[in-house]
């Protein structure tokens, strides 16, 4: 369902770039590393930091089609370090990921050449935006069911499928990803998916099922 579309010349351009198959768990990049431009092929990647408290906040989900890290879009549209403060980002592979590298000279040198690739960056920017927004809506909700609810509404629509039973989120998410997304308790979670259930909002097993998505926004904003 996510329809955010890069056009083919970005694609042919990050597809020069180093392939990489990156197992499940395994650290691709962080901030502290040298930044690097990539395109996932497939899989799903996780971008997090960890407090001082040591607790994971995971700010990011990147699925098939995305390209990351929007920082370094961003500094080759503006020239401007967005990203200046001492915290550290990870960047996680949630499943074993396929990914396309290229470095920050190559893509700047590929813009120059062609620059209506600007126009794909701002869209990746605009598409990032979105995701923060979402972050902030979900912060006003009233109740952790509620905003549970509305984060699993905006999995469903970023990285959903239609299946027979409704829509799939496709990406297989334990109770403390979900946790760690909305900062919240893992046993939290747990409570609430089983209120959702029950109430027929969704269907679990390895995947999570939303059966009507419009049922569910109204249940988060109601």
């Amino acid at each position: 369902m996510n329809d955010a579309k890069i056009s083919e010349e970005l694609k042919a351009l990050l597809l020069k770039g180093r392939h990489y198959k990156i197992p499940k768990g395994q650290i691709i990049q962080s901030t502290e590393d040298r930044l690097v431009f990539n395109m996932i092929k497939s899989g799903f990647v996780k971008r997090y930091l960890i407090s001082n408290d040591g607790a994971l906040g995971v700010q990011v989900i990147y699925g098939p089609g995305d390209i990351f890290p929007i920082t370094l879009a961003l500094k080759i549209l503006v020239g401007q370090d967005i990203n200046p403060g001492p915290e550290v980002y990870y960047y996680e592979a949630m499943n074993d990921v396929e990914l396309y590298t290229v470095e920050q000279p190559v893509l700047q040198e590929g813009i120059e050449n062609d620059p209506i690739l600007y126009r794909d960056l701002l869209a990746i920017c605009g598409k990032r935006l979105h995701s923060t927004l979402n972050s902030l809506e979900n912060l006003t909700l009233r109740s952790s069911y509620k905003r549970l609810a509305h984060q699993l509404v905006y999995l469903a629509e970023a990285y959903g499928k239609q299946v027979k039973e409704g829509t799939q989120i496709d990406l297989q998410l334990t109770h403390q990803d979900l946790a760690d997304i909305l900062s919240l308790t893992r046993e939290t979670i747990s409570t609430n998916i089983i209120r959702l259930r029950k109430k027929g909002l969704i269907k679990t097993g390895r995947r999570i099922i939303i059966p009507n998505l419009e049922k569910l926004t109204e249940e988060a904003f109601n």
